[in-house]
């Protein structure tokens, strides 16, 4: 299976690579450091569209968003099967303001009101008809980031996990 992964260089996105590459899938990795901008809508969605499977795991703003828009827009009437795995947060599933342990508080709300986002095009995009399966992913506290709680899992582990969950290819 050719699968698309922005944000594949680091976290969670290095491990989806990482574990999917050792079951034998084929990776299109999109990341910044490789001169990629997932804020380029057009330009990554073309990089996407070949792909079975899209995770969208990267997060710019609302690019995220804006580019599931693109993908399953692009892929809404093909006949073929395609799977988009969103990459959101545990954060959404409160209703209120939630401190992300290393951002200011102004940070924190930017970053949950973003994937609230993202999260909304989900519910909108996987209500429509389309041979497009989508799947809502909801990491809670994962070591990714130095400023990570030192309580969170591995992103190695939670990633082995989730592709169990997931039964995944």
């Amino acid at each position: 299976m050719e699968i698309a992964i922005t944000g594949h260089k680091r976290g969670i996105g290095r491990e989806l690579t990482e574990q999917l590459k050792d079951m034998g899938h084929s990776i299109v990795g999109i990341s910044r450091s490789d001169g990629e901008n997932i804020r380029r809508i057009a330009h990554t969605a073309s990089l996407i569209e070949p792909c079975d499977l899209f995770i969208n795991n990267a997060i710019s703003l609302y690019a995220q968003t804006e580019l599931l828009f693109e993908v399953w827009h692009r892929w809404a009437d093909s006949k073929s099967q395609h799977e988009i795995w969103n990459i959101s947060t545990k954060l959404c599933e409160s209703n209120n303001d939630v401190y992300i342990r290393g951002l200011t508080r102004r940070e924190s709300m930017e970053y949950r009101n973003r994937k609230m986002s993202l999260e909304l095009a989900h519910e909108q995009l996987n209500a429509q008809p389309s041979n497009t399966k989508m799947v809502l992913i909801r990491p809670g506290n994962v070591k990714t980031q130095s400023f990570s709680h030192p309580d969170g899992v591995t992103a190695r582990e939670y990633v082995k996990n989730l592709l169990i969950d997931l039964k995944a290819c």
